[in-house]
């Protein structure tokens, strides 16, 4: 899986559309000897649902990802250094361009798509009037498809906004998988309540159970990157280490663009140091760490930050808000209030 590139929604899909096949079958209290479309339901469907993923996966994201690549012409050198990243060469997907509007539609359109062609395939086992019927039957049961599937491609739209390779564009990434198993997870929770008792109400439990873990611990790696957003300073260390857009000299750029062991020597200092992408915005700033011996050197580039530390704060926490939303919910949802 590339880091420069979209997401792929095949799998997430796929996973989505095997619950929720298995769960449309549990809406109809399928009974043995009756249980054939519930397999088909749960083969089906899930394929369907990844070839929808696929087709979505170049149309949706990138949202805001003009601003991940660099423009300036004083951070040209940046651009050619792969360590550093950008945004999507391609840019945002073919409906993210046309606004969220215009993609919003396009997306409930596809999942009606899907739905209706789900329904068909699978009223092909009784013939020609089975596909009129699976058409319709399909059509409405992709309804509670398209809260679902949205959760995942709202957190797949925010894919490229940020430079790849960054703190916040890994975070973005993980926001996809993450949002994957809570919708699975609240999906198999709730479905109790809509259709009554399950066919395989432990089984619900565990996917229900498994998912939620899932959230929590992509949660705890997101609260690790922010810790580590939230230890860098304010403002560059060390006299003469100055940030601003694109235009301090640059000895950052030099060394990321020429990626020799030792640095180059300039103005600001020798090394290589850290490097840490926030992924937002273009600032740079050089911390530099000043010889202490009686024979002073130059100083030593201790790490290089480029991006805007409150612009990545305020996205980290937005996505910790979102995950821990998700688990409130599943908690609430597992006590089983309805009881």
């Amino acid at each position: 899986m590339s880091p420069d590139g979209p997401v792929p929604l095949a799998l997430p899909f796929g996973a989505i559309g095997l619950v929720g096949g298995w769960l449309t079958a549990d809406s109809f209290h399928l009974q043995p000897p009756y249980e054939a479309p519930r397999f088909l339901l749960a083969g089906v469907t899930p394929i369907t649902a990844a070839l929808l993923g696929s087709y979505l996966t170049k149309r949706i994201g990138g949202v805001g990802s003009g601003g991940a690549a660099t423009s300036s012409a004083g951070a040209g050198a940046v651009e050619a250094a792969p360590a550093v990243g950008a945004g999507w060469m391609e840019g945002p997907g073919r409906w993210t361009r046309r606004g969220p509007i215009v993609a919003s539609l396009l997306a409930v359109w596809a999942i009606g798509v899907a739905g209706v062609v789900n329904g068909m395939t699978i009223g092909l086992m009784v013939g020609p009037a089975g596909m009129i019927i699976g058409a319709a039957f399909g059509a409405v049961f992709s309804l509670p498809f398209i809260p679902a599937l949205a959760v995942v491609l709202l957190a797949a739209n925010r894919v490229g906004r940020a430079r790849a390779g960054s703190i916040v564009a890994s975070a973005d990434r993980r926001a996809v998988w993450a949002a994957t198993a809570a919708v699975i997870a609240v999906a198999a929770l709730g479905a109790r309540a809509l259709f009554g008792a399950p066919a395989a109400p432990e089984l619900g439990r565990v996917v229900a159970g498994i998912g939620l873990a899932a959230v929590g611990a992509l949660l705890v790696v997101d609260a690790v990157a922010m810790a580590r957003v939230l230890a860098l300073p304010r403002r560059p260390m060390g006299a003469g280490a100055g940030g601003g857009r694109g235009g301090s000299g640059e000895v950052e750029v030099e060394v990321e663009a020429t990626g020799e062991a030792g640095g180059k020597r300039s103005g600001m200092g020798v090394g290589m140091g850290e490097r840490v992408d926030l992924g937002l915005g273009d600032e740079v700033h050089v911390e530099v760490v000043r010889p202490t011996h009686a024979y002073r050197g130059a100083r030593q580039i201790a790490r290089i930050v480029r991006g805007d530390r409150e612009r990545a704060v305020a996205a980290l926490r937005a996505g910790l808000a979102r995950g821990g939303i998700a688990l409130a919910i599943g908690a609430a949802l597992w006590v089983e209030p309805w009881r």
